[in-house]
């Protein structure tokens, strides 16, 4: 791994510049102190600020940006700028989402639009302040006012009575060399899974009593993995008839189910599903190449996503969405979108699109360290957004996450009506969630401060079992306060 380090006149920059310099230059571990092949400084005189950038045996830049008001500190953002700038003339490329390193540009948006601000303004903002692309911008632009009819009117006393509900089920029958998620394999007698599964409800009763006498309100209840299906019908049914019993679910505006995984799903779980009010069902191909999936772990069998879409679409559930990863294996572009043209074949209502991202806790990750491959280039982009625009798709919900191919985004797309309200208000924190099982985080939404106080759960199945009294108490006093203070 290349190192390289920063001498920073103000330290404090540390976490802005190894943010973007990462964008530019993946997998380059930074450091304070110390050799290093490379060394990026920042030192600021009167109303300059000067850059260099050096590589043993390599390029060097030196670059002087003036700004215009010495009197008063310089934003830390400011600093950015210039070093996006320096970094563009130092990489000879620019960067789509130009010094934004976030996973939530559509929430600025939403803040600006609360603030008042025109569409001209908040446009102004990200071009000119933030260096993000046009083609970018009007994509967030649209994505603000697709999500405006979902999220509730913060003015709308009715609407702050609102939460969402997240039941966690980190377990899978095996795992893919891209996931970094802390889900466990289900044991061969599915010992593990059962004695999760009993806890579960222990957390659902528990919250339950909670949360009905705090005259609250279930907007959208989202079932998710791991992969949920790995539960035997007759769990599936357990569980699902415990949440009706413990949460009033007469008001919900979404039920969504994750079917991640084709093989966990059988006519008998739909059945149940269909008869709880499940409305929307994740089925997620990640890619229709068998010599990709099976190149990362991922079982494969000839035609059965395509058997089970068809089972899916026999029950007559308002929506199906199906997720493709960029950047699998050692697919071409042309490769993802033979994918992408099979997964529209099959007539979802939505399709999202994930980039891969070479993250903590993943197989690749640990056999190979952060080696993000050249991306596809922004021509492969568009064809993806007009293709499935062509077919009606649009695109509703976006998120970004590190070290992915081209510094790209995570798109949901949907025919209109059938949006993914849960994944609008996740990336809106717009509402509180409420998050039962291992690694399902509360998000305590107060819309007087706008801010969210998160509650966090061990990620792992083994620890959740092992200290569940503990973990219960401390979730169910934490909710009993926030609740009724």
């Amino acid at each position: 791994m290349r190192v390289l380090r920063f001498d920073l006149e103000r330290p404090e920059l540390e976490y802005y510049f190894h943010e973007l310099y990462q964008a530019f230059d993946p997998g380059v571990k930074n450091i304070l102190s110390g050799a290093a092949a490379g060394v990026l400084s920042q030192k600021s005189l009167e109303n300059q600020v000067f850059l260099t950038l050096a590589w043993e045996n390599g390029k060097t830049l030196s670059r002087a940006y003036q700004f215009n008001n010495s009197e008063e500190p310089l934003e830390n953002s400011i600093y950015k700028g210039f070093l996006y700038d320096f970094l563009c003339e130092y990489f000879d490329k620019q960067l789509e989402w130009g010094t934004l390193t976030g996973i939530k540009p559509v929430k600025m948006v939403q803040k600006y639009v609360r603030l008042g601000w025109s569409p001209t303004q908040i446009r102004d903002r990200f071009r000119n302040y933030y260096r993000v692309s046009s083609d970018r911008t009007d994509l967030l632009m649209r994505i603000a006012r697709k999500q405006a009819g979902f999220i509730p009117d913060e003015l709308d006393y009715g609407a702050q009575h609102l939460i969402s509900l997240y039941v966690g089920i980190p377990l899978c029958p095996s795992k893919c060399d891209y996931c970094s998620f802390v889900s466990t394999i289900v044991d061969r007698k599915g010992e593990n899974l059962q004695q999760y599964f009993d806890h579960l409800l222990v957390e659902i009763e528990k919250t339950g009593e909670i949360l009905r006498t705090c005259d609250l309100q279930i907007d959208t209840l989202y079932i998710g993995g791991g992969t949920p299906t790995v539960l035997s019908a007759s769990q599936l049914d357990i569980l699902m008839s415990a949440l009706e019993e413990c949460f009033d679910l007469s008001h919900l505006r979404e039920y969504t189910l994750e079917a991640g995984r084709p093989e966990t799903i059988d006519r008998e779980k739909l059945e149940i599903a269909k008869a709880h009010g499940v409305e929307r069902i994740c089925l997620n191909p990640q890619s229709m190449n068998p010599q990709t999936l099976l190149s990362v772990g991922r079982p494969w069998e000839a035609g059965l996503i395509e058997k089970q879409v068809a089972l899916i679409k026999s029950f007559g559930f308002k929506t199906l969405n199906m997720d493709l990863i960029v950047g699998l294996g050692n697919e071409t572009p042309d490769d993802f979108l033979r994918s992408l043209e099979t997964v529209i074949a099959l007539e979802p209502q939505n399709i999202t699109i994930h980039n891969l991202s070479i993250k903590k806790g993943s197989r690749i990750k640990d056999q190979n360290g952060i080696v993000v491959k050249e991306g596809y280039g922004e021509d492969f982009y568009q064809a993806v957004k007009t293709r499935l625009s062509n077919k009606g798709f649009e695109p509703y919900y976006l998120y970004r996450l590190k070290y992915t191919r081209d510094n790209s985004e995570n798109i949901g797309y949907a025919k209109p009506g059938h949006e993914g309200i849960y994944n609008i208000l996740m990336m809106a924190e717009c509402q509180s969630t409420i998050g039962i099982g291992a690694g399902a985080t509360g998000n305590l939404y107060d819309p007087v401060t706008d801010n969210i106080t998160k509650v966090f759960t061990v990620k792992d199945v083994k620890t959740y079992n092992e200290r569940f009294e503990e973990i219960l108490e401390k979730k169910c006093c934490f909710y009993q306060k926030y609740f009724h203070s």
